[in-house]
């Protein structure tokens, strides 16, 4: 397993990367949380150094059970976690409370992402050449500092562009927080705003004026949003 282990607080959280990005897109939260929480952020396939993958390995499934390893390796028997999902993160966190076998999270924290993935357009081309165009373009466009392969986004796109968990929604019975920028493309708000009729105790939070990448350019007031719902000191 390819995994970060970021601050040294009581509270664990696992968090989980988007569909172009590494867990290093988690370091700038994990930083500001670091004397409150313990961030354990682990690469699903296709990312950091888990990139000798096939398209095989890019399906929800396959990463909810990177997930659940991740909870087997760091989690104690009975000890309380967090499970955090950023943009596909969130999808994968969803999969993970779907058919999990291990220990589920007492608190979810989901991150610009949406309940049906078919209703978003991250990528548009059909093509191999043109997404992959597409997907180099969008990697630009969302600054991001590591990114995965474009053939491992290709996979993963192909593979999850047609599903939904809204039915795994109706599984989760903890505290949930959903955060999102109002101004972001990638996962409108009307989508993700959906969350708040399917789950059973959400907290629902937005950020003026941000766009998908609040992670790394709306720090801050997600630093305030999760001190507020895991009541951090």
């Amino acid at each position: 397993m390819d995994t970060l282990i970021h601050g040294s607080g009581p509270i664990k959280i696992i968090a989980i990367h988007g569909i172009q990005g590494t867990n290093r897109v988690w370091l700038p939260l994990a930083a500001q949380l670091a004397h409150q929480c313990t961030f354990i952020l682990p690469n699903l396939p296709g990312r950091g150094a888990q990139r000798d993958c096939s398209e095989h390995d890019m399906t929800l499934e396959s990463f909810a059970n990177v997930i659940e390893d991740t909870v087997h390796k760091y989690i104690n028997d009975g000890q309380p976690y967090c499970l955090a999902g950023w943009s596909m993160g969130v999808s994968v966190a969803l999969a993970f409370v779907g058919q999990a076998q291990a220990k589920r999270p007492d608190k979810l924290m989901l991150l610009s992402g949406v309940p049906d993935i078919s209703q978003v357009s991250w990528f548009t081309q059909t093509t191999q050449a043109q997404l992959l165009e597409e997907i180099g373009e969008r990697e630009q466009r969302l600054q991001l500092q590591e990114a995965a392969t474009h053939h491992a986004v290709m996979w993963t796109w192909q593979s999850i562009a047609r599903c939904s968990l809204r039915e795994q929604c109706a599984l989760v019975d903890v505290p949930c927080l959903i955060m999102t920028g109002t101004r972001d493309e990638d996962s409108p708000l009307p989508l993700v705003s959906e969350f708040r009729q399917l789950l059973a105790n959400p907290t629902f939070l937005t950020i003026d004026n941000a766009g998908h990448s609040i992670l790394t350019k709306n720090t801050a007031a997600v630093s305030a949003g999760f001190s507020d719902f895991l009541n951090l000191e």
